[in-house]
């Protein structure tokens, strides 16, 4: 009964921890976004944040010890990247190195000559502290995505 008991406690530490994975990626995308659309309300900023400001915001916001740029990927689609000028929509900076490569394009806004959609996409590679079998939980892997409005 003991070695099952031990392998419980184990299984249910790592749950844990992808819980807690979840909850700070949602935070740090949150975060990363918010800072995105109005780092320019700063008296102190003239210009929108690049979107290597962004991305180690959103890094630092997940909290966890073992995000870094090797282990998470950023994606910003704002204007401080680019505008294509024909559909209003924002460009994004795609990361070449962290989680792997973000798929999904931005939405275009409905409102678009008014308002601008911009879009955060963290992924991060998680390994838990204690090891499971890639059979028990393959995907390590967790996307989030925040959209926002921005008055043009």
């Amino acid at each position: 009964m003991v070695p099952i008991f031990t392998i419980l406690i184990c299984y249910a530490v790592d749950f844990g921890f992808f819980f807690l994975v979840a909850s700070s990626l949602n935070s740090a995308a949150r975060n990363a976004m918010e800072y995105a659309i109005q780092g320019t309300s700063s008296p102190a900023q003239a210009a929108e944040p690049s979107a290597a400001v962004i991305s180690n915001l959103a890094i630092a916001s997940i909290g966890l010890s073992g995000a870094s740029t090797a282990t998470v990927s950023v994606r910003i689609c704002s204007s401080a990247v680019g505008v294509t000028a024909s559909n209003n929509t924002t460009q994004c900076a795609t990361p070449s190195t962290g989680a792997g490569a973000v798929a999904g394009t931005p939405d275009t806004d409905p409102e678009s000559p008014a308002f601008q959609l911009n879009r955060v996409d963290v992924v991060y590679t998680v390994t838990p502290p204690i090891p499971m079998p890639v059979s028990i939980f393959p995907t390590r892997t967790f996307h989030r995505m925040v959209e926002m409005r921005g008055i043009q």
